[in-house]
């Protein structure tokens, strides 16, 4: 992908930008590097719908199966096979997966809502299911998190999207091809 002459190949993105929306759209094309590590980290049982997921954010009930660096083993050990069969990597701005880009000279675009947004991102994340708790936590530190999202020094590029745009959107803008086959 490219955006104002910058090639990369991945996208890390903050929450209620539509990266699951995207990869459960698209699922031989993207995957989605957090839901990957949730369902490595947890034993979540396979009938979960979307929503249901959504709703566990903040309060993960399920059983631990890994952890520390066996979890980054396994997650990193995934990551290569998906990039391998040609997928692109959303991912969100976890530690873990800006280490994963770093350790595989990955260039990323990093995704985040422009500072009017606050009130848009708490209504995304009421659509999709998260706990209130999870909302109200976000909407008391957007501001926060905007002012560390225009700082973040390691991607290739930075995008701030605006109303109305969502992932999908946002990548049109960078070129991707949906119809390559991986």
């Amino acid at each position: 992908m490219k955006y104002n002459g910058i090639d990369f190949e991945a996208i890390m993105a903050t929450p209620a930008c539509g990266k699951s929306f995207l990869c459960d759209k698209y699922p031989e094309l993207f995957v989605d590097a957090d839901e990957l590590r949730l369902k490595l980290k947890y034993n979540v049982p396979k009938d979960l719908s979307r929503e249901q997921l959504e709703s566990t954010k903040g309060e993960r009930l399920f059983q631990r199966q890994y952890h520390g660096d066996e979890l980054d083993k396994k997650i990193f050990e995934q990551l290569d096979k998906c990039r391998e069969e040609g997928k692109t990597i959303i991912a969100s701005p976890h530690s873990i997966f800006q280490d994963y880009f770093a350790s595989r000279n990955i260039k990323y675009c990093f995704v985040y809502p422009n500072k009017t947004m606050q009130e848009e991102i708490a209504r995304r994340m009421r659509l999709r299911g998260n706990p209130e708790s999870t909302v109200t936590e976000n909407y008391e530190n957007f501001y926060e998190l905007y002012l560390s999202d225009i700082q973040e020094n390691s991607s290739a590029l930075h995008y701030e999207f605006g109303q109305k745009e969502f992932l999908e959107d946002i990548i049109k803008k960078f070129g991707f091809d949906f119809n390559k086959k991986p």
